[in-house]
């Protein structure tokens, strides 16, 4: 059953899609789809590699879509004046805790069908850059309309998070993959487009008596190795494990795949579940919704638009006070200062601290999972830089921020 949050270890929760869409897929399976499968069988080994290639590219660029929302959450963390919003604080921390959790999981899944993932500066001859330069778009075609910056806590940036987190309505199932014009709505149809893709894939290689998970075991990041917090990390052997990992994500951040915009509403209607005191935790949409209006869901509170609450949260409210933050320059870069002035120096220090990390992150997810727990010291120094530089005033009244460019150590 479909559920609008986030509740870990369920074991009921087999599939984020709700029966409706469920059987809008099986029926799309049994058309178009499964003659595709039928035309890949009886190709050559060559077409089947092709189209493997296709799925690490798609998984490589759900690497860097996990990724390009880490640097905009942790510019508006780290603008927030100390003890100040705490709450607001935490709810962003933890996002950005599972977003890492998700990155690191999706080289896992990569690895497990004998990929290759490229975090930080990608290898020579590879197409476009790890880190997005902001402002961007997300990676993917995921909803080309939305632009993201690098930029302070306000109402503008949360409301921006949540648009990112966004489960955009509808059951379409994405057209066959390879089709560089496809664009997605959301995330979470970008992740059913990347389901599809593997359970389409493992179905024509087990019908050789194949896999594709073919991946090195010892590639894999295990939870003994990761240092963050965010849930549990999933290692992948299988599609099962694939399924889960892919659960987990949509999970965590959109929570739901159309139902709470399902028409029309009924109240009652168990796909427009209430935020009850069994939920452990809402998905990241959710999350970003309670710190814009300064208040939790309660209990009675129903996650559908067209509920009398309208999906937005009725209950216990707290303090969220939209001035006490840094107002950073949006999306700075180390070309707006002169080489070799303090200002550059401190950018280029972070940007080095940032880049160690994204190294250290790409050395464990490539056969050293045990390099992962390095990372710890390394997040610590980047808040410190990050805070640092957003204490330095500039001459246009905004204060100097964090860039989060690659450099080489």
């Amino acid at each position: 059953m479909n559920t609008p949050f986030k509740q870990p270890n369920d074991p009921q929760r087999q599939k984020l899609i709700p029966e409706a869409a469920e059987i809008a897929l099986n029926a799309e399976m049994a058309s178009g789809p499964k003659n595709d499968l039928k035309n890949l069988l009886g190709s050559s080994k060559k077409s089947f590699d092709k189209k493997l290639d296709e799925l690490k590219s798609q998984l490589q660029t759900a690497l860097e879509l996990e990724h390009s929302t880490i640097p905009p959450y942790l510019c508006a963390l780290y603008s927030i004046k100390p003890g100040t919003n705490l709450i607001a604080s935490e709810i962003i921390k933890s996002v950005v805790l599972e977003e890492m959790l998700h990155m690191v999981m999706v080289a896992n899944l990569l690895n497990a069908i004998d990929g290759k993932p490229m975090i930080g500066e990608k290898e020579t001859g590879t197409n476009n850059k790890f880190i997005p330069d902001y402002p961007t778009n997300l990676p993917g075609n995921v909803d080309p309309s939305l632009e993201i910056d690098l930029t302070y806590f306000s109402k503008k940036s949360i409301k921006t998070f949540w648009k990112i987190e966004h489960p955009e309505g509808g059951y379409a199932i994405p057209s066959q993959y390879g089709k560089d014009a496809k664009t997605y709505k959301s995330i979470g149809e970008f992740y059913e487009a990347l389901t599809k893709n593997i359970v389409d894939l493992e179905e024509i290689a087990k019908a050789e008596g194949k896999t594709i998970f073919t991946g090195k075991p010892e590639n894999q990041v295990p939870s003994e190795h990761y240092y963050g917090a965010g849930g549990k990390i999933i290692t992948v052997y299988c599609l099962e494990d694939a399924r889960r990992v892919i659960d987990e994500i949509v999970g965590q951040g959109e929570g739901t795949l159309g139902s709470i915009f399902s028409e029309p509403y009924k109240p009652g209607d168990k796909r427009y579940l209430l935020f009850g005191s069994t939920v452990e935790e809402f998905a990241h949409y959710f999350r970003f919704k309670e710190v814009f209006y300064g208040r939790y869901y309660a209990p009675t509170d129903s996650a559908h638009r067209l509920s009398p609450n309208k999906g937005l949260p009725t209950g216990k409210k707290f303090e969220v006070d939209w001035d006490a933050v840094c107002k950073i320059k949006p999306n700075p870069k180390m070309k707006d200062y002169k080489k070799g002035s303090p200002l550059y120096d401190k950018t280029y220090e972070f940007n080095k601290t940032y880049s160690t990390l994204l190294d250290n992150i790409n050395e464990a997810c490539n056969g050293n999972a045990a390099a992962l727990r390095q990372g710890i010291t390394l997040m610590y120094e980047l808040r410190y830089k990050a805070v640092e530089l957003m204490n330095i005033p500039l001459e246009d009244g905004y204060m100097a921020g964090p860039s989060f460019e690659y450099v080489k150590a």
